[in-house]
Formats: C-alpha cells, sequence, structure tokens
C-alpha cells in the first residue's frame, strides 16, 4: 500500500464506523419520534450514547471499537456478554475504506472524489438500513436526489442534466404507478414510497435510459434472492412475504456505475 493512500484507508474506516452507528439508530431513532417518546433531534440521537453492546448495554471500550481491527479480534462477539457482533459492521467498515481508496487513487483529493465518497456513503447507509428494517428515510433519499442533480449540473455525473431531471421524475413515476395498480389489485402496497425515492434518486445519476436495465436487474436478483430464501428455509415464499426491494436497486446501480464509468461495455 503506498503510504499516501493511508489517510484515505484510514478516514474510510472511521466513516464507515460511524455509518454504523447511522445504520443502527436511525430507524430506532425515527420511530421514537414518531411515537413521541423522544423530543431529541436525529443529530443528538447519533451522537449519544456512546457505543453499547445492543444485548447486555455495556458501553465498548475504545479498543474494542476500532474499525474491522477490533472485530477480527474479538472473532466478531460482544468481550462482555459474547453475544454475536453483526457480520455488518465488519462489511460496512471494510466497504467504506475501499470507496474512499478507491475515489481517492481515481481522483486525488478533489471535489469529484468528495462527491463520490458521499454519494457512494449515502448508498451504503440506504442499502443496510432497508435490509434490515425495510425503511428507506427521506433525510437520506432526498438529498440523494438533490446530490445527483448538482453532479450532472456540475458535469461530474455523465448524463445531460435535462436528462437527469427527466430520469429523476420517471423513475418516481414508475415504481408509484406500479405500487398504485398492485394497490388496486390486492388491497396492499407492494412498494413504499422510499423505493420511489430511490428510483428517482437512481434515475437522476444515471438518465432515463438507465432505468430500464436497473430495474431488470434489480428484479432478477430479487428473484435470485426469493429462490435462495426457498431452498434454504426449504420452504416456499409466501406471496405475502416481504423483501425490501432498496438493496437489489442499489446493487444494480453498481452495473450502471461500472458500466458508465470503469468498463464502458455500451
Amino acid at each position: 500500500m503506498s503510504i499516501d493512500l493511508i489517510p484515505a484507508v484510514i478516514l474510510g474506516l472511521i466513516f464507515g464506523s460511524f455509518f454504523n452507528v447511522v445504520i443502527y439508530r436511525t430507524p430506532i431513532a425515527l420511530e421514537a419520534k414518531i411515537k413521541g417518546k423522544t423530543h431529541r433531534s436525529l443529530l443528538e440521537q447519533l451522537a449519544w450514547p456512546a457505543s453499547f453492546c445492543p444485548n447486555c448495554k455495556n458501553k465498548i471500550s475504545w479498543f474494542d471499537n476500532i474499525p474491522v481491527i477490533s472485530w477480527l479480534l474479538l472473532g466478531g462477539k460482544c468481550r462482555q456478554c459474547g453475544t454475536l457482533i453483526k457480520l455488518r459492521y465488519f462489511i460496512v467498515e471494510l466497504l467504506s475504506a475501499i470507496i474512499f481508496s478507491y475515489h481517492y487513487l481515481k481522483f486525488g483529493y478533489s471535489f469529484e472524489a468528495v462527491y463520490w465518497v458521499v454519494l457512494f456513503s449515502i448508498l451504503i447507509v440506504l442499502f443496510f438500513i432497508d435490509a434490515e428494517t425495510f425503511f428507506l428515510p427521506d433525510f437520506l433519499t432526498i438529498p440523494l436526489i438533490i446530490w445527483g442533480l448538482l453532479g450532472s449540473y456540475l458535469g461530474i455525473v455523465n448524463i445531460d442534466f435535462y436528462h437527469s431531471i427527466i430520469g429523476g421524475i420517471t423513475g418516481f413515476l414508475v415504481l408509484y404507478l406500479l405500487n398504485l395498480s398492485y394497490k388496486i389489485y390486492r388491497k396492499i402496497d407492494g412498494l413504499g414510497a422510499g423505493d420511489f425515492k430511490l428510483l428517482s434518486a437512481l434515475g437522476v445519476l444515471f438518465g432515463w435510459k438507465g432505468l430500464l436495465p436497473m430495474l431488470t436487474i434489480s428484479s432478477i436478483l430479487a428473484l435470485i434472492f426469493i429462490l435462495l430464501m426457498t431452498v434454504f428455509k426449504q420452504q416456499k415464499f409466501q406471496s405475502t412475504s416481504m423483501i425490501p426491494f432498496g438493496p437489489f436497486l442499489i446493487m444494480s446501480s453498481l452495473f450502471m456505475y461500472a458500466n458508465l464509468y470503469i468498463l464502458k461495455i455500451f
């Protein structure tokens, strides 16, 4: 590893640790806010209390809170009670270090690097919040739409600003109308409003022409997931069973990113 890359790796690990806090505490904080159980702001609830084990409630010492390293040394378990620590903590910290490092290598210390790091950081947080709670919070999806439009306007995103706007509107309407049709037929929602806003943001980033490939890929990935769930659980996936669609949309967006900015297949 090049010495000048070390700060980017360390910064990625630190932010990855913070992203884990956001992923864990955001749904809890927003639910408490909705139910009127707290008057503290989301920022206050993210900042305090200090990190603790969700099982035994013991405060986590600084030497057990070193990104990636502590998880490995502890064998993925709490030192106090031995409860398994989710693999997600390790994955998010590692992914964040990779994202920070990759964009530093590509753009150096520049606004372009910051732009893509912020974008992918939001996607990571959204991915795991939705995967764990079926929730895509507005305070992340709406800024993602704005951030995408800013990137298109400044020429950082390789999509014309006009096409970004059309992509954002179309992305929202496609899932909104699809859900409306499903609701009329089944009397229940098939998708959440967060999915509409997420696809809107991805439409902004990759244009209206990218919507069909993303929807196709995400649908295929969701079907594969359902098949795997059926095989490993050895039971049929019920028609009323729910799966979060956001993670599959985000994974499909990675294909679009790779195609536009790395592989350039078509």
